[in-house]
């Protein structure tokens, strides 16, 4: 069995990515989580002769040195309890050598026959992932912005604000994870990313992400430090201007919260949000 992968080299990486495309996991981008997601071989569980290939993504490690698993290749989308088990194993090995204190597994559906069996090696019920959705977005007139305030593009100009806001708005919040800036800048340039950010006085004070074309709200971040001013209800009516107002796409807006964010996920329900499917994630400690 082959425990490490060479993807070092750009023909191993494709060979892998090849695999990944032929037996896709729903929902996951194994291009980008297999070349930009993590550090190199030893985070790539490489078994495709046992049919999956999974990645710690240990560039994108969250609060207190949780880092976060992701299958990016299941054969028949499903794996024996025998692989799971000996799945569960490696990560035990190798989540703390590359830095772990915890590691995180969202019950998705080729986990989610394997829960009991996750239970009984140490994993614990950490959150749920929530996906919302918003069909009708008549949630009242817009909150004004702070005097001198405006909204602009992030790139090319306030790209490095649009990281620190980023990263003091995500801190200490559990299943929000933040890539290394170099991972940022890059996804900051494709096409279908839209990004922009809430400047005051020279300073930037919250941001919004989404994904053309199908409406997809990827971030709602206030700056640390921001707190009760309004910032979120700010980004959400953006949103609003930016995928409905103007947006050509008549999709409903989408997003994902965890549910340990009650803020959050009170701010989206003004916004006429609601629950449409929730998947567990499972923490096991080292």
């Amino acid at each position: 069995m082959s425990m490490t992968s060479s993807s070092g080299s750009s023909a191993a990486l494709e060979t892998l990515i090849g695999f990944c495309a032929a037996h896709p996991v729903p929902d996951t981008d194994a291009p980008r989580v297999l070349a930009r997601l993590n550090s190199g071989p030893r985070a790539i569980i490489d078994w495709r002769d046992r049919g999956v290939v999974a990645v710690l993504l240990d560039t994108v490690m969250g609060q207190s040195g949780t880092m976060p698993v992701e299958l990016v290749g299941v054969a028949q989308g499903a794996m024996s309890p025998s692989l799971a088990a000996d799945l569960l194993a490696e990560l035990a090995l190798r989540a703390p050598a590359l830095g772990a204190s915890a590691n995180e597994l969202a019950l998705t559906e080729a986990w989610l026959p394997h829960k009991a069996l996750a239970l009984s090696l140490g994993y614990q019920h950490s959150y749920h992932d929530c996906d919302m959705i918003c069909r009708e977005p008549k949630w009242g007139p817009d909150v004004p912005l702070p005097p001198g305030a405006f909204w602009t593009d992030a790139a090319p100009d306030w790209v490095e604000p649009y990281i620190e806001v980023l990263r003091s708005g995500f801190a200490d919040v559990p299943g929000a994870f933040v890539p290394q800036p170099a991972e940022i800048r890059r996804y900051l340039m494709q096409s279908t990313i839209r990004a922009r950010i809430l400047i005051e006085g020279g300073r930037a004070i919250g941001l919004l992400r989404y994904t053309n074309p199908n409406n997809y709200i990827n971030a709602v971040v206030r700056a640390g430090g921001q707190r009760r001013r309004g910032i979120g209800q700010m980004v959400m009516d953006e949103a609003r201007r930016c995928l409905v107002t103007y947006g050509k796409n008549p999709a409903p807006m989408s997003l994902t919260v965890v549910d340990t964010n009650t803020a959050a996920i009170e701010l989206y329900r003004r916004c006429h949000f609601e629950i449409d499917k929730q998947v567990a994630v499972l923490i096991r400690r080292f």
